[in-house]
């Protein structure tokens, strides 16, 4: 983001992604990207001729054929997912999108070398134009979106954002504006600054530790237990150690105390 140029960024969620795989374009796609016969082969086969049932409070429906979607908990049913869309990118030429498996976001930044308001312009332009195709893909790819989960985010250096923000429209649907958004485990804000993961992981580190004095205190003597409460967060104290210098250490010596009961307790 230069200067004061705009930038814009789309979160698009996938309806049920894995579950609405396209059998026939996943594998028409496979031997277009040539990948041998023999494996497409395989592939198709690991894919069609399932079958499932639903089961509603212990009764169950009768057996049917199972027609899209990957296989549940497989571990390969993510890059079957991931290597049906690796051409995504090519029906959006205008923006840079990132796809890590189902969670895409799609970036773009306001022209520079013109006035700010024009940029503004220019990018409702394109935000238009990028959902047209947006909504093209869907369609031609049989991946329907959510459009509840979708959300875009206006970000700038200017003093004062669009008010009001352009409606965006995606179809028959809006998209809403968000001022965040947590994308792939980090909350990303319109000010891209750090301060809404650092509280997100302030209050996970508070829960934690509210759960070990629960168990010390009501005579917890499991050292598992309480390893296992206090572990989760683990990854926490790394980040608030961290960003100790930006943030003070003020609520870090608070937390401080209780990881000294812990290791204390743990050692006894």
């Amino acid at each position: 983001m230069a200067n004061n140029s705009p930038l814009c960024t789309v979160f698009v969620d996938f309806r049920s992604a894995f579950d609405q795989l396209w059998f026939d374009g996943y594998v028409g796609k496979l031997s277009r990207l040539g990948i041998p016969a023999a494996y497409v082969a395989w592939i198709k086969e690991w894919l069609t001729n399932r079958r499932g049932y639903i089961d509603i409070q212990g009764t169950c429906s009768r057996w049917f054929p199972i027609k899209r979607g990957g296989p549940q908990g497989s571990s390969l049913t993510p890059s079957v997912f991931i290597t049906y869309h690796s051409d995504m990118s090519d029906a959006f030429p205008m923006v840079m999108s990132f796809l890590f498996a189902d969670d895409v976001a799609a970036t773009m930044a306001g022209q520079m070398g013109i006035k700010y308001t024009d940029q503004c312009i220019d990018l409702e332009k394109r935000l238009a134009s990028f959902f047209d195709n947006l909504e093209y893909y869907s369609v031609l790819s049989v991946q329907p979106i959510n459009y509840k989960k979708t959300h875009a985010m206006w970000t700038a250096r200017a003093v004062s954002y669009l008010n009001p923000m352009p409606i965006l429209k995606c179809g028959e649907h809006i998209i809403s504006w968000t001022n965040q958004f947590k994308y792939l485990g980090y909350w990303i804000s319109t000010k891209l600054g750090w301060s809404s993961l650092i509280n997100y992981t302030l209050l996970k580190i508070r829960q934690r530790t509210t759960l070990v004095n629960v168990c010390k205190y009501a005579g917890v003597s499991s050292n598992e237990i309480v390893s296992s409460c206090f572990n989760y967060g683990n990854h926490g104290w790394l980040w608030l150690f961290s960003c100790a210098v930006a943030r003070g250490m003020h609520t870090i010596r608070v937390f401080l105390n209780t990881r000294v009961w812990y290791t204390s307790n743990e050692s006894k």
